[in-house]
């Protein structure tokens, strides 16, 4: 497993919405450099909510993820999906195709406070 992958699901682990069985997929395919999405989607519970992001709300989260020391992401995110479930982090999910290649989890007031500027809601 890579060292990307293995440090992005932490976070899940940590959730409990991973085990590492999940990634022998990953690790079978190598078109995808992370989890699949529907298998991600079969192991998250129904309760966390789910707001997708691409186009031009993709940089602050590419930002987010260059703000601290991480390798790089394998590919250039096409979507990222943030996941919430009440009293926990904010888990965002950077997708490249059909593949979740990377996570992130990030406390809720950091997020919202990247992404004000960019919908329009003052500081």
């Amino acid at each position: 497993m890579s060292k990307l992958l293995a440090s992005a699901l932490v976070p899940l682990a940590l959730l409990g919405l991973f085990s590492p069985a999940a990634a022998e997929p990953a690790r079978a395919s190598r078109a995808c450099p992370g989890i699949e999405i529907s298998l991600f989607e079969q192991r998250v519970p129904e309760q966390i909510h789910r707001y997708a992001f691409d186009r031009t709300m993709l940089e602050p989260f590419v930002q987010l993820w260059h703000a601290t020391r991480r390798p790089d992401l394998p590919l250039r995110p096409e979507k990222v999906t943030v996941y919430a479930l009440p009293g926990q982090p904010f888990l965002i999910g950077y997708q490249h195709g059909d593949c979740v290649m990377a996570f992130l989890a990030v406390e809720r007031q950091r997020l919202l406070q990247l992404l004000r500027p960019r919908i329009g809601w003052s500081v």
